[in-house]
């Protein structure tokens, strides 16, 4: 555009350089005049049309470039934003993970889940040594040598078994009353009655007087044993020599004796589970450690506990099962814990292992009503048999008289 700017000059300078060359004629100096600017307008029309299109071109190249650089700005702030979104969203989640698994976790306390952890074990343990009591199993030899004779040895005659309830009496059951009257071979004794009374069984052998135990001491056991052996069969059918048990009367005697035994042995179990249930069992040291852990229990734990659980450090199932039931509904500390927590996903968590524990007596009541159903289909049989069978074994005998054959 310069260029032709300085074409149209150059041609101006030659028409006004040579003026007088042609003042003669100023229609002609007039008409080349016009005609350089007709020209000089064209060339700069022209221009400023090329101009205007590169300026156009140009700014719409900046545009667009301006357009696609605000496209890629705009994803990448998204894209940001999004992984921004993210990362807290995430970050979010596992606080409340955090949180939740904080305030639902179950703490090393047999309040929720150790008392349960350990049933099953104390539960098996209290069926296998019910089961040892049997007579001639020796698994469970007691410290008395005239008990355990009698519990284990074989089986002597009527008046053999009597003397041995009496000597077993004296040794460590003596009363009070008995001392004074001076009976033969009484000593004074720490479990008056211990093999007469029931309370044997259910609390623990002692002195009159004395708090319940659900963990017994040794000779607590040995008491207890004592009580079923007067209570249910103090005085069993003898065992025969082996030349009687080789006679046809001997082997009808054993026979007999075995369905005596049989009864004998379904009347004695109940008492025997219970006061297996009253021993120590493994793991239950480890247990009172667990219990120690958590306050509310400790407290409710010292507050209640047996004296055999306090010194030892172990305890029974019975023990096991009073403690899981009283240590809420019984227990202040628990009482007071609960009322101040308003926390709804605790309160939610105490209620399922409540319903849990409650379950599980049900089962549990289930099972005693099972057994007590066969129970009482052996009275059943018991009774059939002392009723109506001396007089279907006299039909028998009169039906052999027939000499019918």
């Amino acid at each position: 555009m310069k260029k032709i700017v300085l074409q149209m000059a150059m041609v101006l300078g030659m028409l006004f350089a040579t003026s007088s060359a042609y003042a003669v004629c100023d229609g002609c100096v007039v008409g080349a005049v016009n005609a350089a600017s007709s020209a000089l307008t064209g060339a700069i029309g022209t221009a400023s049309t090329n101009i205007s299109t590169s300026i156009v071109t140009a700014i719409n190249n900046l545009s667009a470039n301006l357009s696609n650089v605000g496209v890629k700005v705009s994803d990448t702030v998204a894209q940001t934003g999004k992984a921004q979104r993210q990362a807290n969203i995430d970050l979010q989640t596992s606080r409340d993970k955090e949180r939740i698994s904080r305030e639902t976790e179950l703490p090393v306390d047999p309040c929720a889940t150790s008392g349960s952890n350990y049933a099953s074990v104390a539960q098996g343990a209290a069926s296998k040594v019910a089961s040892s009591y049997a007579r001639g199993s020796g698994a469970r030899s007691v410290s008395s040598a005239v008990l355990n004779k009698a519990l284990n040895d074989a089986i002597p005659s009527i008046q053999a078994t009597k003397r041995q309830t009496q000597a077993i009496h004296a040794e460590r059951y003596c009363d009070a009353i008995e001392l004074r009257l001076g009976y033969d071979g009484c000593k004074s004794s720490q479990m008056p009655n211990g093999d007469a009374n029931i309370e044997s069984v259910m609390a623990g052998a002692g002195l009159p007087g004395k708090m319940p135990d659900l963990t017994f001491t040794k000779d607590q056991e040995e008491a207890a044993r004592a009580f079923v052996r007067n209570a249910t069969d103090p005085s069993p059918p003898e065992h025969i020599s082996k030349a009687e048990a080789a006679t046809e009367q001997g082997k009808l005697y054993i026979g007999m004796q075995k369905a005596y035994q049989a009864n004998m042995s379904a009347a004695e179990r109940p008492a025997l589970d219970a006061i297996a249930a009253r021993l120590p069992f493994d793991g239950s040291k480890k247990l009172i450690e667990q219990i120690n852990m958590a306050e509310e229990a400790k407290k409710y734990w010292l507050a209640t506990a047996s004296k055999v659980a306090l010194s030892t450090g172990t305890m029974s199932l019975a023990e096991l099962q009073e403690f899981e039931a009283g240590r809420r509904y019984r227990n202040p500390y628990w009482v007071v814990s609960m009322a101040a927590t308003a926390d709804p996903v605790k309160l939610q968590r105490e209620q399922v292992m409540m319903q849990a524990f409650a379950n599980d007596v049900a089962y549990q009541q289930l099972r005693s009503t099972e057994t007590l159903n066969i129970r009482m289909g052996l009275v059943l049989a018991a009774l059939t048999r002392t009723e109506m069978r001396p007089q279907v074994d006299a039909q028998l005998q009169r039906a052999h008289s027939t000499n019918a054959r």
